[in-house]
């Protein structure tokens, strides 16, 4: 079996190579060249059919996104638009006596559902109490000069949405530095500061500067504590006027 082995390899040996000539050589490169270009194309059509494909799934997630976030924008005639906006200098109203509830501090002077924090102790100033339709109000003068220090209220009603506003004096008027805040008046926490703004009365002639930040005192919500700082420019037109305010306010638990 060996020997016929051997014999059939040396016949396969012996056999004539195939030969290609030199036009069978170029058809065949030509036929190389025209199937690489045509991958090369398919290639880049379904690079391309990718590219409108992930623009077109792009195009409509952003459509999708946007109506779902107007649709969750806050309609201003419902809901917390209902809040009262405190627009004019503080009505006379009813004057009663202050009566602090228990669990406060010596510098917590309670409002309506808030309370707000004072750098002085209440036992060195004077607090009033005055009660509009709307509002809650309290005032806080020195107790030796009689001098007005503090003037803050919040909105009556709305439970879980309040309004809370600090006057500060200015040289032809005042500014209310307002906060519309979200609270859970039984853990007594702040949820959520909804919007931040000032009133002018009188107007003046250009606000230079209007930045209002607020934040919690634990960086996050809900906080026990909110602060709001305000820093205001205010041209007057003969006479400007910066103003650095701010307040804190937290909630007094049911």
């Amino acid at each position: 079996m060996s020997e016929k082995h051997a014999e059939i390899q040396q016949q396969l040996k012996e056999l004539p190579h195939p030969v290609l000539t030199a036009e069978k050589q170029e058809q065949m490169l030509n036929h190389i060249h025209i199937s690489g270009n045509k991958y090369n194309k398919r290639k880049k059509w379904e690079s391309a059919m990718k590219k409108v494909y992930l623009g077109a799934v792009t195009i409509a997630a952003i459509i999708i996104i946007s109506v779902l976030t107007f649709n969750q924008i806050p309609d201003k005639n419902s809901g917390s638009g209902s809040i009262p906006k405190h627009t004019t200098q503080s009505e006379p109203g009813i004057v009663s006596k202050y009566i602090d509830p228990p669990g406060l501090t010596v510098h917590q002077v309670a409002l309506n559902n808030l309370y707000v924090e004072i750098p002085y102790q209440k036992q060195d100033v004077i607090i009033s109490k005055r009660a509009t339709d709307k509002y809650i109000i309290i005032d806080i003068r020195d107790k030796k000069t009689g001098k007005a220090l503090y003037t803050y209220g919040e909105s009556i009603g709305h439970d879980k949405e309040k309004l809370v506003f600090r006057e500060v004096q200015t040289k032809k008027g005042k500014v209310l530095l307002q906060m519309f805040v979200e609270i859970d008046p039984i853990k007594g926490l702040i949820t959520k500061v909804k919007k931040t703004e000032a009133e002018y009365n009188p107007q003046p002639k250009k606000i230079e500067t209007e930045i209002i930040n607020t934040g919690s005192r634990s960086g996050q919500f809900p906080a026990e504590n909110v602060e709001l700082l305000a820093n205001i420019g205010l041209n007057w037109g003969n006479d400007v006027q910066n103003l650095y305010e701010g307040y804190l306010i937290g909630v007094i638990k049911n």
